[in-house]
């Protein structure tokens, strides 16, 4: 869980930062060309909505491959919405969830193993067992993105159409929840206008606590695919 707390943190981090600015705007007026950068690229994706979201995901896409880039899926849904934050911040996840996977298996395999042999065995005999189940577990419990997708390639066991709609599907609740904190995130205008009791949004709220349970409630999701998903071995009498 140590990812998904992380990801938490740069959440609340992103909107106290911006609630500040707005602030600091509303009471000094100093950054009002801050303001206006922000009118301006909000028009542009208005403008230009395919163009813009097209490039929001090459630059979704590129971040994906390095480690620590929490908080994306904020911007995406505060800048794209909800439905298009979703389907950009899903798809380019699994693709470079895909990439990696496919690089880990064919051209890092060997330095992988010679370094991380002894959890890719323990890898290896929990994917024996269910590797479809193991492995939505993990992505539903946000195991770390990119150790994942290498241990999974590098472990030859695991069919890529398993990665593919387990990471699709393990990372979907969390991904329509960070989006929708984005979408809820005042604009600096509002901020500046109306000062901190812009941010007393009920959808926000509700969004942000989502957030601070979002752990609990993928530990019970995982518990119900678990009883869905684990074959019980017959008991010969």
């Amino acid at each position: 869980m140590k990812v998904i707390h992380q990801r938490i943190l740069a959440t609340v981090g992103l909107i106290v930062v911006m609630a500040a600015l707005g602030i600091v705007a509303h009471r000094y007026s100093s950054l009002e060309w801050l303001i206006a950068e922000e009118t301006y690229l909000l028009s542009a994706v208005q403008a230009n909505p395919v163009r813009s979201w097209l490039i929001g995901f090459t630059l979704y896409l590129g971040l994906s491959f390095i480690p620590g880039t929490a908080g994306k899926s904020v911007i995406a849904g505060w800048l794209f919405g909800f439905w298009a934050g979703v389907l950009m911040v899903d798809v380019a996840l699994t693709a470079a969830a895909m990439a990696t996977f496919f690089a880990s298996r064919f051209i890092f395999r060997e330095s992988i193993e010679s370094r991380f042999g002894v959890q890719l065995d323990r890898l290896r005999r929990k994917m024996e067992q269910d590797a479809g189940f193991y492995l939505l577990s993990l992505r539903l419990l946000h195991t770390p993105y990119s150790a994942l997708n290498y241990a999974a390639g590098a472990t030859s066991i695991v069919p890529a159409s398993t990665f593919l709609w387990t990471t699709q599907l393990g990372m979907l609740p969390s991904t329509m929840v960070f989006v929708c904190v984005g979408t809820r995130v005042p604009r600096l205008s509002v901020v500046a206008e109306k000062g901190p009791i812009a941010l007393l949004d009920g959808p926000l709220i509700i969004a942000l606590l989502a957030t601070s349970l979002l752990p609990f409630g993928l530990r019970a999701i995982a518990a119900i695919v678990k009883k869905l998903f684990v074959r019980t071995p017959n008991v010969s009498a």
